[in-house]
């Protein structure tokens, strides 16, 4: 990506039109830096889609230092707690996708297509990989190794509109990245685009 004369670099800028969110059990293999990166991507089997996005519903990430900062008797010195509440939200619009009802109540669908919620939630832990593409051809990649659902919200149901629900998921550090929360490739659109 090359700035032009005034600084700006129209291929930097991210309009996404499709991509994806996989879930994977804790603990399985996440792509290498070099995996991420590649074309195609391959992730490993476990990972599950969960289908269609609604238009306004995809991947939103949010991160926050927590705490106050730790403050030293000098004036002006200070460092961060480390602590931080990191979150993905998605607004699923594939509401009786079998995956996300087994995401959501963290079991899993009988041969009746029966499933029992827990409104308190549950604690299995999930791998989550997000891709985003752009209209510019660039790709934007994510894997958080460690996350559990933090909340779901049913979308009102109206005649004539995508029945959804967004999902909050809480993202937790993990050894996968180094005690991070998540890694991230861009994958720069080519030039010309």
């Amino acid at each position: 990506m090359t700035a032009d004369s005034s600084g700006n670099d129209i291929l930097a800028v991210g309009v996404p039109v499709t991509g994806f969110i996989g879930i994977a059990p804790y603990g399985t293999t996440i792509p290498t830096p070099s995996g991420g990166a590649a074309e195609p991507l391959v992730l490993d089997p476990a990972f599950k889609k969960l289908g269609l996005l609604k238009t306004d519903g995809g991947p939103q990430f949010a991160y926050a230092a927590d705490g106050d900062p730790i403050e030293f008797w000098q004036d002006s010195y200070s460092i961060p707690t480390g602590l931080a509440n990191v979150t993905l939200t998605v607004s699923i619009a594939e509401a009786l996708n079998t995956n996300v009802r087994e995401l959501i109540a963290g079991a899993t669908v009988d041969v009746n297509g029966y499933l029992e919620y827990d409104g308190g939630g549950h604690a299995t832990k999930y791998v989550v990989f997000t891709e985003e593409i752009f209209k510019n051809g660039a790709i934007r990649r994510r894997v958080c190794p460690n996350v559990q659902v933090q909340g779901i919200t049913e979308d009102q149901s109206n005649r004539g509109q995508v029945n959804g629900q967004q999902l909050v998921f809480e993202i937790l550090r993990d050894a996968a990245v180094n005690g991070n929360h998540f890694g991230e490739w861009v994958l720069p659109a080519a030039s010309g685009s």
